[in-house]
């Protein structure tokens, strides 16, 4: 008897070795290369067993492999969140939020060489304490919040929400306030009616005594009884251990199993704009709807264009208004709708462009005392740059960051737009280190005193702060001011006034 148990164990111990593990997902084909000049970031797109992004850095092609914000990946080269690669995949089985991951794990693992190791690191939150006990709890009804804007004042009105739901809520209510996560450490447990008033941080310091600014903080502090308090936590990162700048070759035979998407919509119509028509622009599910849109703005979205891209440009291109209808297949994504429109415009208006180098106006980061008052990059830094909020300022902080990655990013940084929406902006240092680095600026409503001043560079008035301008002279030692700079830019060829017949 007992060798027959020790039999049947043996035989059913060997079955379970026998049994392999099944593989993990894994693409059947992809295509990877480096996004040609002037395509912009598009979002992740996934339909069926196949998934495209297009115009994304590494940084973020490895956060959301991994499913770690980006300032939670530390390490690696600092082109990696400059240089731009597309990435077309398909699988055997459909690609959904669950199996998408570590498919694209073993894909940047394969192509790129990838290598990562997880690590708990500390990271900045905001934590919501009680301080005295204001609160009641709310009687029953539907929970929710709707933030409006009263005499000035940004408010916010809840009903029968908990302190975890407020926590989770203040992030995206008022980012300049809470600029990290918001963890609840009241103790409260029941749900409360809330009412806030707040000024926006970039109007502190700047109220009268007819209408004095409030902070948030303040504001939670006073009407909610709750203390918020900066503090930490672990959270999970990711280290980068090695990664190729370059992709290895797609394999033969990739472009036979993905086949470029189809470049004609099934049925489109490009018509005159009536006088009243309002603007407007809806791209969904395959079907194109504009509406009152000029050539110039057609132009500008079929080539992914700023402003400056298109010189001399005829007076009709900016005044002349269309309609445009167009059906496709309702997988299409939105980056080959786009394409498939550039091919319409081009055909239909016979247009025939090129880009050239031409001199023009641009915002020119240059050095003219060296290094001035850099500082390299020194032991293993999270590669990027994040804004934080500053009391009538904004704070810019970087670490293992070129000048040539800070001119990519300045131009949207908020409270820096304001300053550089005119030009370009460009790294005329001839610098190639990595440096840590912080801005900190004011708006230029709250340096010029008023909005809408056209900023200059001139010096800040006394109760304005630094320009943006005087901040990167003072604080980093480089100069950024108005030159005259070859940029690659549109020619128009041949474009015609009245589309051809739909």
């Amino acid at each position: 008897m007992r060798s027959i148990l020790l039999t049947s164990a043996m035989l059913i111990c060997g079955a379970a070795f026998a049994q392999t593990e099944e593989p993990a997902p894994s693409f059947d084909v992809a295509d990877i290369h480096a996004t040609p000049k002037g395509v912009r970031e598009g979002r992740l797109y996934m339909h069926g067993n196949r998934m495209e992004m297009h115009g994304v850095t590494m940084l973020r092609l490895i956060a959301t492999a991994y499913g770690v914000a980006d300032d939670k990946i530390f390490g690696g080269p600092n082109w990696l969140d400059t240089d731009r690669f597309d990435v077309v995949a398909k699988a055997a089985r459909p690609v959904n939020q669950k199996t998408f991951p570590p498919m694209l794990q073993a894909l940047l693992g394969e192509r790129f060489q990838l290598k990562v190791r997880h690590d708990n690191k500390p990271e900045p939150v905001y934590a919501l304490l009680l301080s005295k006990r204001v609160l009641r709890e709310a009687a029953a009804g539907e929970p929710g919040c709707q933030k409006t804007n009263e005499d000035g004042y940004q408010t916010l009105k809840c009903h029968s929400v908990t302190m975890e739901y407020f926590a989770g809520l203040l992030p995206g209510v008022a980012p300049n306030y809470f600029d990290h996560a918001v963890v609840d450490k009241t103790g409260l447990t029941g749900s409360y009616d809330l009412t806030l008033k707040w000024s926006g941080r970039g109007q502190l310091g700047a109220g009268d005594a007819d209408h004095p600014a409030i902070s948030l903080f303040n504001s939670i502090e006073k009407e909610l009884g709750i203390k918020v308090e900066s503090q930490s936590r672990q959270a999970e990162s990711v280290v980068i251990e090695s990664v190729n700048e370059a992709p290895s070759p797609n394999p033969p035979g990739t472009a036979e199993k993905l086949p470029p998407p189809v470049t004609e919509f099934e049925v489109a119509e490009i018509r005159p704009s009536r006088p009243d028509t309002k603007q407007s622009f809806s791209m969904k599910s395959g079907r194109l709807e504009l509406f009152g849109i000029t050539m110039k703005d057609l132009l500008s979205f079929i080539f992914d264009l700023d402003d400056y891209m298109l010189p001399g440009i005829e007076k009709w291109v900016e005044t002349d208004r269309f309609d445009v209808i167009a059906k496709a297949d309702p997988t299409i994504t939105d980056g080959t709708l786009q394409a498939m429109l550039r091919t319409l415009v081009s055909e239909r208006f016979h247009l025939k462009t090129h880009f050239e180098d031409q001199p023009g106006p641009v915002w020119a980061l240059t050095a003219p005392r060296g290094k001035g008052k850099l500082k390299e990059t020194a032991g293993e830094e999270h590669a990027g740059c994040k804004r934080t909020p500053k009391d009538g300022a904004f704070t810019y902080s970087c670490r293992n960051t070129t000048l040539a990655q800070l001119v990519d990013k300045l131009p949207t940084v908020g409270g820096a737009a304001g300053y550089l929406n005119e030009h370009p902006v460009v790294d005329l240092t001839g610098l190639k280190g990595s440096y840590d680095f912080d801005i900190v600026w004011s708006p230029p409503a709250r340096v010029f005193g008023r909005v809408g001043a056209r900023p200059d560079g001139t010096p800040a008035t006394p109760n304005g702060g630094l320009t943006i301008f005087e901040a990167i002279d003072k604080q980093l030692g480089l100069k950024l001011a108005v030159e005259k700079h070859p940029m690659s830019v549109v020619v128009i060829d041949h474009i015609d006034r009245t589309p051809s017949e739909n």
